[in-house]
């Protein structure tokens, strides 16, 4: 399956709307991880060479879906990794526990298609409809 056929993204103002959908909470949890990579820099040319063990909480599911995403931008902002792989090993209402992986940002191999500046708490939200997730995030740009 096509893992960009999982999100769609408006464009607005200062911030990029994304509509993130997955059959699971952990498969929702990351197609947001992928669609937050994949607006930043092309997927494809990103390699899975470093594994890293993330332990990330929340209040609520709301909030553990915004944390998440903090925490993977963190990893590129403060440390210059790009992400491709999300393997999630537990998940709780505010609890995840996952495996992820990628490599060092490569000027060379790697454009940077857009910068995202904050991961926004402000109408973002999941919800479970029918058999499947839902949630809508913040890119703030």
């Amino acid at each position: 399956m096509d893992k960009e056929k999982n999100y769609r993204i408006t464009a607005r103002q200062s911030e990029l709307v994304v509509r993130v959908v997955g059959q699971s909470q952990i498969a929702l949890f990351v197609n947001a991880a992928f669609a937050l990579f994949n607006v930043i820099a092309d997927s494809e040319k990103i390699d899975g060479k470093e594994r890293m063990q993330l332990e990330v909480e929340g209040s609520d599911r709301d909030d553990l879906l915004v944390n998440w995403l903090r925490e993977l931008l963190y990893l590129y902002q403060g440390s210059a990794y790009l992400l491709k792989d999300f393997t999630i090993r537990e998940m709780k209402d505010t609890l995840v526990k996952a495996e992820v992986s990628g490599e060092k940002l490569d000027p060379d191999r790697h454009e940077i298609k857009q910068e995202i500046a904050a991961v926004a708490y402000h109408q973002s939200h999941m919800q479970k409809t029918g058999d499947q997730w839902i949630a809508q995030v913040i890119f703030e740009v």
